[in-house]
């Protein structure tokens, strides 16, 4: 945190999440989880199990705003949901610090294309590299060894983290995060084979689409399309180590974990959550809403809301009972044995 800050800037500031608070305003300096924290300190209290001993500012519940707002010297500020202020609050003062401040605004050791428009605010890192053709709007932040190809757009306040790579033809929009070492707009796996079964390369000549407030993970990929677009919706958050093929559409507000893969043309609708190792063939559609977990693999369309699970993908509840069939299947089995056993001798 660069500077000391007032709880009363605070609850000015976030007016639409602060329902009350209570006590004299006090000023803090960064934040910190409960058992580490000290005076100067802004702490977010999740439960009566965590009061710190000591901050200048908590932001907690109703709940335990009641239990503690008469013997705490804290400034106690009440929230409706404190994992939604955690985020917004945490952002606004004490956000990792990416326009690696220590350099001037364009590095002397990266290249930048004369035909490229940057706009006022941009801040391009040691061996960057900015192909041809390129428009960046205000405050993007490009960070060391980052390549961005020719033909790429990206939004106001957007950031790309060391060694990604946006390839040609790209469009970002505003406020889009991508981790360090992710591939944006690379080529996807196409080959066509011959009647000797010898594989041959099919160019895929479309782009990628990210929407506003997208964030891809470290070490992630996305496929250009074949032809047309690949496209990432506005508000899609996206772990590390996942893979979306050519030509996917994904929905706003859908979340992607680690080891998720999306395999070609098929279609994830809006606030869909896929839970870690999660698998989609080609050309499969994803309802609006649909929950994927316990490795769910899927291999025909989802149809509705709700949770899926296993592979190949079922209801929930369905996948449960199957489960509890396989274990009493196992049971039957081990008594059968013990059963031949006895008769043999």
């Amino acid at each position: 945190m660069a500077m000391t800050t007032s709880s009363k800037q605070l609850v000015s500031e976030f007016q639409d999440i602060v329902l009350s608070s209570y006590g004299e305003h006090q000023n803090f300096e960064r934040t910190a989880c409960p058992k580490e924290c000290s005076i100067g300190d802004l702490v977010f209290v999740f439960d009566s199990s965590s009061i710190p001993q000591q901050a200048s500012v908590i932001v907690t519940s109703d709940e335990v705003a009641q239990m503690i707002k008469d013997s705490s010297n804290a400034f106690i500020v009440v929230v409706k949901d404190v994992r939604l202020a955690q985020a917004k609050i945490k952002q606004r003062f004490d956000d990792y610090k990416v326009a690696d401040a220590e350099w001037q605004a364009i590095h002397p050791s990266a290249v930048v294309h004369e035909s490229s428009e940057l706009a006022a605010g941009c801040r391009i890192g040691p061996n960057a590299v900015i192909g041809a053709n390129c428009v960046f709007a205000e405050n993007v932040v490009i960070r060391a060894g980052a390549i961005i190809e020719h033909g790429v757009t990206i939004g106001a306040n957007s950031v790309i983290n060391a060694n990604a790579n946006i390839g040609y033809g790209s469009n970002l929009g505003e406020r889009v995060m991508v981790q360090a070492g992710a591939a944006i707009g690379t080529e996807g796996f196409g080959f066509a084979p011959d009647q000797e079964n010898h594989y041959h390369r099919i160019p895929h000549t479309g782009y990628v689409q990210l929407g506003n407030d997208v964030h891809i993970g470290a070490n992630s990929c996305i496929d250009r399309g074949t032809y047309g677009a690949t496209c990432i919706a506005d508000g899609v958050k996206i772990d590390n180590l996942v893979h979306i093929a050519h030509n996917v559409d994904v929905g706003e507000d859908t979340l992607l974990t680690a080891q998720t893969v999306i395999a070609g043309s098929s279609k994830i609708g809006k606030r869909v959550i896929a839970s870690g190792q999660t698998g989609v063939l080609d050309h499969k559609t994803v309802a609006d809403g649909a929950i994927l977990v316990q490795r769910c693999g899927v291999s025909e369309d989802i149809p509705s809301a709700g949770m899926w699970a296993g592979s190949p993908a079922k209801p929930f509840k369905e996948w449960v009972r199957s489960m509890g069939l396989q274990k009493k299947v196992a049971k039957l089995e081990t008594q059968i044995k013990e059963i031949r056993k006895g008769l043999d001798s």
